[in-house]
């Protein structure tokens, strides 16, 4: 929200990314949500970018959950002076505009030539991912998804330069700076490790999608309409378990040991689940009762972060929490909440 000058407000988000990391294929899922996407917060309709403006990121964070059914279990959150002093940490992109881009206005001016390679350092990387249009309305023939689309392009340049000789040099400067001057709920390590993990990925393993949709005007206000029928292969995991014979041998359900709580009093619900789960091929372990009732089923997952999608992937239902404790003697407990109930 650049007419929002106070640090002590929260503001509209400008840019939303949804990324996925799948280890089991060793993929990368970007997937956009545009600002203008249609969602209901407080009972009314809004944009999806007023979710951060209402209630920061634990609400923008409830809200994409509730739109897509995905469970978030890390998020980052900068401001363009972030933005910018990360690009400045990997030492810049170079980019070729395929537009003439020329756009002044009183907190930013854009100008880059059409067809000629030029290096982006912080400041005109945020002028490159910003431009929309130019002056004379002549930009992305569909308007703030051409932009999406630019984005998209320009993450996977950034994951490009941090592949190269010249970037992994530059990883524990890019993460000091986003220690600095980004929000984040990932500790150093988590950051450190994952930073290392997708430098493996090779380029061609990064897909990139948006959500499916069209945009829509509704009493004069320009929304983007989310089309839930549409699916944007937002299980991928699950999808490859299921149809894929090395993945299968890769990850045996047999290997992953599961125990169930009930928080809803409904009586044989967990042996249900029980029962359900070992016809899938689980080893389920126990079943008891859990002391809190709870609306939506939880998923603790101890042990690799592909479990819990997988599992998620057979019930259909649940919130994922990684817990990270691979002395426990279970790799997933399973808290059925009452959205388990049929």
């Amino acid at each position: 929200d650049l007419d929002n000058k106070t640090d002590k407000n929260p503001k509209r988000s400008d840019t939303m990314m949804l990324i996925k990391y799948i280890p089991i294929e060793n993929k990368i899922h970007i997937l956009s949500i545009p600002r203008d996407t249609k969602v209901t917060i407080n009972g009314k309709t809004q944009k999806m970018n007023a979710a951060h403006f209402f209630g920061g990121v634990p609400l923008t964070i409830e809200t994409v959950e509730n739109l897509l059914d995905e469970d978030i279990n890390y998020y980052v959150k900068v401001d363009y002076e972030g933005f910018k002093k990360c690009i400045d940490a990997i030492g810049g992109i170079d980019v070729v505009p395929e537009h003439d881009m020329d756009y002044d206005a009183y907190d930013i001016q854009i100008h880059f030539k059409k067809g000629e390679r030029v290096h982006l350092d912080g400041e005109k990387a945020e002028q490159y991912v910003r431009w929309r249009k130019n002056n004379n309305e002549q930009g992305y023939a569909t308007g703030d998804l051409g932009r999406i689309s630019a984005q998209q392009d320009f993450m996977v340049k950034v994951y490009e330069k941090i592949k190269s000789p010249a970037g992994i040099v530059r990883i524990p400067k890019l993460l000091n700076t986003v220690a600095k001057y980004a929000e984040t709920n990932m500790g150093p390590m988590d950051m450190l490790k994952y930073a290392f993990k997708l430098r493996k990925i090779d380029i061609n393993n990064i897909d990139k999608s948006l959500i499916p949709g069209e945009p829509k005007y509704i009493n004069g206000i320009s929304y983007y309409i989310y089309d839930k029928n549409k699916k944007y292969n937002s299980n991928p995991v699950s999808k490859s378990v299921s149809n894929n014979n090395e993945s299968k041998a890769e990850i045996n359900k047999k290997d992953i040991k599961v125990k169930i709580l009930n928080s809803t009093g409904v009586n044989r619900l967990a042996s249900n689940y029980r029962d359900k789960l070992r016809d899938k091929g689980y080893d389920v372990i126990g079943i008891g009762n859990y002391d809190k009732k709870l609306n939506k089923t939880v998923i603790k997952v101890y042990n690799r972060d592909d479990y819990g999608t997988i599992l998620k992937g057979d019930l259909k239902f649940g919130k994922i929490e990684n817990e990270k404790d691979k002395n426990s003697s279970v790799d997933i407990v399973v808290i059925l909440g009452s959205d388990s109930i049929k």
